[in-house]
């Protein structure tokens, strides 16, 4: 037998046993990330469940959006009526050059307005009114209690009501995190996230916390976005202060973004690995 023939046909046998083995691994990895990023796409998409978007399948969101004043709150209480003089006296507190209406206040006004701070017994004090108890109350209830009481010290009061402090902070695996003055009072989870730039590819989008501070006591809400329920859950609509923190994924070391990168390297290690067989295979001839 010829020991040199027998030698170079080991040799391919060995190279050949080797390239199957690389080629088999190869396209195993090759189907693990295909099946993990399609499996994952259920993971990534808001309201995956949600078939029917017509008004009925939506009509179970709660609208409750109203938020009551608790202590600490700091609110801008501004009041406008027919007779000026009347109104020097009743926004003096306020830091406001009373016009003849409310509605004819600056638009620039936020910024010199002082702003009434709801005290630890949930009252503030009011020109004339002295301490009034606020806290409980919504911004519409106290506007309209407030027009009532003032009516004994000026014609046709018009009084406007607003949170100084409405903000909510969005945290964690976001591309934007930090703390957004929300000038409406009124903003969803969704919104908020949208202020805050979205979920990063890392971001854990079943189960969202929420934490919410009411008269001292947090409460703590899980918000699941990949399902139509989270216009049921009672933290789809924020308040005042709330913060909404997004857990990473466990798998964010592995981000789905990168998956074509890896697929580059793998396929570029594979043609070294071809070209250096090639090589060794037209030696031996």
């Amino acid at each position: 037998m010829n020991f040199t023939a027998f030698s170079d046909y080991e040799t391919k046998q060995c190279i050949s046993s080797r390239l199957k083995y690389f080629i088999k691994m190869t396209a195993c990895l090759f189907f693990f990330f295909e099946i993990t990023s399609c499996t994952g796409s259920r993971k990534m998409v808001y309201l995956y469940d949600l078939k029917d978007t017509s008004t009925g399948s939506l009509s179970k969101a709660k609208d409750v959006f109203e938020t009551p004043i608790q202590k600490n709150d700091q609110l801008s209480i501004l009041v406008g009526g027919s007779n000026v003089e009347d109104l020097v006296a009743l926004n003096s507190s306020s830091g406001i050059i009373p016009g003849n209406s409310a509605a004819n206040l600056p638009s620039n006004l936020g910024a010199a307005v002082l702003g009434y701070l709801v005290e630890g017994d949930g009252t503030i004090k009011l020109p004339y009114l002295d301490k009034i108890k606020v806290e409980g109350l919504t911004r519409l209830e106290l506007e309209n209690e407030l027009t009532e009481k003032f009516k004994a010290y000026t014609k046709n009061p018009v009084v406007n009501v607003r949170f100084l402090n409405y903000r909510v902070s969005v945290m964690g695996a976001v591309n934007k995190p930090g703390t957004f003055a929300i000038p409406n009072e009124r903003i969803t989870i969704l919104e908020a996230l949208g202020l805050a730039g979205d979920l990063s590819i890392t971001g854990k989008r079943n189960n969202v916390l929420v934490v919410r501070e009411y008269n001292g006591v947090r409460n703590f809400g899980r918000v699941n976005l990949l399902s139509k329920e989270i216009f049921n859950s009672p933290y789809f609509y924020l308040k005042t202060n709330d913060v909404v923190y997004v857990e990473p994924t466990a798998s964010s070391f592995l981000p789905r973004e990168r998956f074509p990168n890896y697929m580059t390297l793998m396929a570029g290690s594979l043609s070294v690995v071809l070209t250096i067989i090639n090589i060794i295979l037209l030696s031996k001839k």
